[in-house]
């Protein structure tokens, strides 16, 4: 102890500046990361940047709202480049988008002003009813099949999704100490996790079934025509088909042949709009995905 004292005696005018030293950089690497980025320098003119999760080698993107707007953007040829440098947008939410010097958050807000930007409407071709019973599908699954996955994902499957993101055992207990209490409150606070795992398991199973009535023979959602629906739909639905743990019902049962109609839905969406699918898989399981811009 007597060591210690003398030691910050003899070189407090050291160590006063190292801590200024180190305060400065953080202060400023926060000022860099947080400063205000340039259309047309910092990223081109017309072209969503879209800031995202990194991808694996079972799916394109774990983030459920990621691969729907994704999805979106490819539908509507909409120019985009990815941007994996994890950071929260201005929500604290991924994904987040900049785009002609805008921006902005949330998966839904994201597509409502790209709609108005460019004269996009992909439910035009629906009734006033029609629509309504669309955005209720809609909410349905992102409100509450997602809050199933993700409990389904990050509690009861813990251990193997740390297998799916590749973490160093350094790296998963630092998930498991930080995220996965983190995820454990936020899922108990909307509800899904006050239930067993048990019952959330047949709830995922319900749900897919559920799903698979209202889809029927048709081939999207709403009728032979892609809506905004779908690309939601095709975001929640294909990370409990491509990236959750096999011990999940609801992944055992896409896996199946008993859902047949929503397998080949989501096969139809991912060969018509995903052609590089397999492309991205191979570069994330061979490198790992980098910034492309």
């Amino acid at each position: 102890m007597d060591l210690t004292r003398d030691f910050i005696k003899d070189n407090k005018s050291y160590l006063a500046a190292g801590a200024v030293v180190v305060g400065a950089t953080c202060f400023l690497y926060k000022r860099w990361r947080k400063r205000t980025r340039i259309c047309g320098v910092d990223y081109p003119k017309d072209t969503v940047i879209l800031h995202v999760f990194p991808g694996n080698k079972y799916i394109p993107n774990m983030g459920h709202f990621v691969m729907k707007l994704e999805t979106y953007l490819r539908i509507n040829k909409i120019p985009y480049q990815l941007d994996f440098n994890y950071q929260n947008g201005p929500k604290k939410k991924v994904p987040w988008i900049e785009y002609n010097g805008v921006t902005m958050g949330d998966s839904q807000l994201i597509i409502e002003y790209l709609n108005k930007q460019l004269n996009i409407d992909m439910n035009s071709h629906l009734s006033k009813q029609e629509r309504a019973i669309a955005w209720a599908v809609q909410k349905w699954l992102e409100e509450y099949t997602y809050w199933l996955n993700v409990f389904t994902r990050w509690v009861i499957g813990w251990d193997d999704m740390m297998r799916y993101v590749n973490a160093t055992k350094l790296m998963a207990l630092f998930y498991t100490i930080f995220m996965k209490r983190q995820a454990v409150k936020y899922l108990y606070t909307v509800g899904v996790g006050r239930h067993s795992n048990e019952e959330i398991q047949e709830m995922v199973v319900k749900d897919l079934k559920q799903f698979s009535e209202v889809l029927g023979d048709k081939r999207f959602i709403m009728g032979e025509t892609i809506t905004e629906t779908d690309c939601a739909a095709f975001g929640i639905i294909s990370q409990i088909r491509w990236c959750t743990p096999e011990n999940c019902p609801g992944h055992k049962l896409l896996q199946s042949d008993e859902l047949k109609n929503v397998t080949a839905y989501l096969d139809r969406i991912k060969d018509t709009y995903w052609a590089d699918w397999d492309d991205i898989l191979a570069a994330a399981g061979k490198k790992g995905i980098k910034n492309n811009y």
